[in-house]
């Protein structure tokens, strides 16, 4: 069945980013309307007099966008859902704007985006071998490894994200998820470990205190209660991409592993930095990888 998707942005600085990974999954046309949320507009109109009526639009204190786009493949539409989630941050938080699917009766003239996919060329790998686990997917990867991930949802306190990590104790980053189980955050030990050594040791902390910005960290770390105070934004790797994307990833990020998440941010699995370089050991040893193994 034939679905329109409608999404009003109230933050639309992110509209541009939204806008290139639509296409990039292959979403048909989007149509974009200038629209103003009512309650903001009657609160500028109050102050600016009816006479600036006309200038509504251009006030970007009442300024949002509303992005319509007409779906035939369910799977495609729940990946667009998603990944509008997950460029605003979660359509949960407040003045982030607003998501509605309807029926379509009847459409014409609907086409399919064409996907130009593109494969990209890696320069040789400095240790003969290496290339392979390079390339490799992080699907196999994740299976070889068969680490479970620490799941917790944003609402846990931190006393609850420790229990969870006691149970995986090689998993260093903690999956923080929304109540549809899209991740949402990442919690690694070290800010754990920070964020409760607060609370037992503060006169440690407070005698570190030497300008504004740690004192307004230690502020910080004595308002953390739960996962959703603690943690940072989110980090993934998906199963399609290689062990190169995820390398490039935990280095950036300065991540000692990933969360692996489907097309919806639901978070799947688990890779571990220490494991991954296991693994160039194992073909730097010339040790088989494959599948099968």
């Amino acid at each position: 069945m034939t679905k329109l998707l409608l999404i009003i942005l109230n933050d639309i600085s992110v509209l541009p980013e939204l806008l290139d990974v639509w296409r990039e999954i292959g979403v048909p046309g989007t149509t974009i309307l200038k629209s103003a949320g009512g309650h903001a507009s009657r609160n500028w109109l109050s102050k600016v007099g009816l006479s600036a009526i006309n200038n509504l639009f251009e006030a970007k204190e009442v300024q949002t966008r509303s992005v319509i786009a007409v779906f035939e493949d369910e799977d495609l539409l729940a990946r667009a859902i998603a990944e509008a989630e997950r460029v605003v941050g979660g359509f949960d938080r407040p003045n982030s704007g607003v998501v509605l699917v309807l029926p379509v009766s009847q459409a014409i003239g609907l086409f399919k985006a064409n996907l130009q996919s593109h494969k990209e060329v890696s320069p040789p790998s400095l240790r003969s071998g290496w290339t392979v686990l390079r390339d490799t997917n992080i699907e196999i990867v994740d299976s070889l490894l068969d680490l479970k991930p620490t799941i917790v949802s944003a609402e846990a306190t931190l006393d609850e994200v420790a229990r969870a990590m006691l149970t995986h104790p090689n998993v260093h980053v903690v999956s923080v998820v929304a109540e549809n189980d899209r991740l949402v955050g990442l919690l690694e030990l070290s800010t754990l470990a920070d964020d409760l050594f607060v609370h037992i040791l503060p006169e440690e902390f407070l005698s570190e205190i030497t300008d504004l910005e740690k004192l307004m960290d230690y502020a910080n770390k004595t308002r953390a209660l739960t996962a959703r105070d603690a943690m940072r934004p989110p980090v993934w790797v998906k199963p399609e991409e290689t062990v190169k994307e995820a390398f490039k990833r935990m280095h950036e990020n300065k991540l000692p592993g990933l969360p692996v998440v489907n097309e919806r941010y639901q978070v799947i699995g688990y890779i571990n930095l220490l494991e991954l370089l296991s693994l160039c050991i194992q073909i730097k040893n010339g040790e088989d990888i494959s599948e099968d193994k």
